[in-house]
């Protein structure tokens, strides 16, 4: 596993950078959306302000039944942008759920990774313990045969 966690460990920084990326893109596209509703409601706005029936008189029904017609499809064009608008949103939370998922399993390996090396360290202190009392007890025995003599 030791061996391996660097390989995995750089396949989940490559995934994670890669949904990073998909969520900037995503949010970006939700802003657009956004944007794109904002301008149709001023639009709107702006056209109901101006509003030909104040203008036009009554004999004038051609021109008040075309505006009304014109400002219903305005309305549907506002609700289908409402929906984008939404779902653009909605794609966005996903893309940061999944990044939210991409970064944990990263901590995750990291956290092996740093487990696999103070596993490893403890390992060589402890070698390096034992070396050292083994030096040691040779010493002592060269010393006590040394007095013997």
């Amino acid at each position: 596993m030791r061996y391996a966690l660097p390989i995995l460990i750089s396949t989940a920084e490559a995934a994670r950078d890669q949904q990073a990326a998909g969520l900037a893109r995503a949010r970006e596209a939700a802003r657009q959306a956004q944007a794109t509703l904002e301008r149709l409601r001023a639009f709107r706005t702006e056209c109901l302000a101006r509003s030909p029936a104040g203008r036009l008189g009554a004999s004038d029904g051609l021109g008040l039944q075309t505006y009304q017609g014109f400002v219903t499809r305005l309305d549907e064009a506002l609700v289908l942008q409402q929906g984008e608008a939404e779902r653009r949103e909605h794609a966005a939370g996903e893309q940061l759920a999944q990044l939210q998922r991409c970064q944990q399993r990263l901590a995750a390996l990291q956290a092996l990774q740093r487990r696999d090396a103070l596993q490893a360290q403890a390992r060589a202190q402890r070698r390096e313990q034992h070396e050292a009392d083994e030096f040691a007890a040779r010493a002592y025995a060269r010393a006590a045969r040394g007095s013997m003599a």
